[in-house]
């Protein structure tokens, strides 16, 4: 038998370009993984810290003299991306008005609003992640305090 002839330039050169291309962008998919999930976490740290901050949000514009100081926030927060829990650390009854997500999560309360919140006492919600929304993710919270004010807030996941 004689050894079939093979088209160096029109078989061998065009397989070996492919596997060459298919290794570049195999390696240039890990690489944009790897680096998703560092910026993940990154969004992370930064939800973590946002939260921590004890600034208020009116739903009405208030303006504050140089020397006034925000009061603060009645609101502990702990969320896990499945369970939001809201702990009232004020030292009086906070009603919550409502509860909503940012677009990319689904945020279900077994509660009926308005919620009478008593000192110290927590609540729940449930948080579901749809897929493909934004990497940064909340809940918004809506309450008023003693005064009748509707203040809200804005929880990073």
């Amino acid at each position: 038998m004689e050894p079939v002839p093979t088209d160096f330039w029109g078989v061998v050169v065009p397989s070996w370009l492919g596997a060459v291309a298919s290794i570049a962008a195999s390696t240039v998919a890990v690489i944009a993984f790897i680096n998703s999930l560092s910026a993940k976490g990154g969004v992370r740290e930064i939800g973590k810290a946002l939260n921590r901050e004890p600034t208020e949000q009116g739903v009405r514009t208030r303006t504050l003299s140089a020397a006034a100081t925000a009061a603060p926030e009645p609101w502990s927060f702990d969320g896990d991306g499945r369970v939001a829990t809201f702990r009232n650390t004020s030292g009086q009854v906070v009603t919550v008005s409502s509860v909503s997500a940012t677009a990319g999560v689904e945020a279900t309360l077994r509660d009926q609003f308005p919620l009478d919140i008593p000192p110290d006492a927590s609540f729940d919600v449930r948080l579901r992640s749809t897929l493909g929304g934004p990497a940064v993710r909340g809940v918004v919270l809506e309450w008023s305090q003693g005064d009748g004010e509707l203040l809200s807030r804005t929880y990073y996941l």
